[in-house]
């Protein structure tokens, strides 16, 4: 009977690693589009600001 709660303690403490190495993907990823579509949106400012200017 031992085996089988160190087996299950084992699987929970598995699980919980993978979900939080999806989280960290799911967060490096979210942050790098974030700073994508920052820097875009910062060459459509700058990109509109100079059509003005001239």
């Amino acid at each position: 009977m031992l085996n089988a709660s160190q087996a299950e303690l084992y699987f929970i403490a598995a699980m919980m690693i993978l979900i939080l190495i999806i989280s960290i993907v799911a967060i490096y990823f979210f942050f790098v589009t974030y700073k994508k579509e920052k820097a875009e949106k910062q060459k459509r400012i700058e990109k509109r600001n100079s059509g003005i200017k001239n």
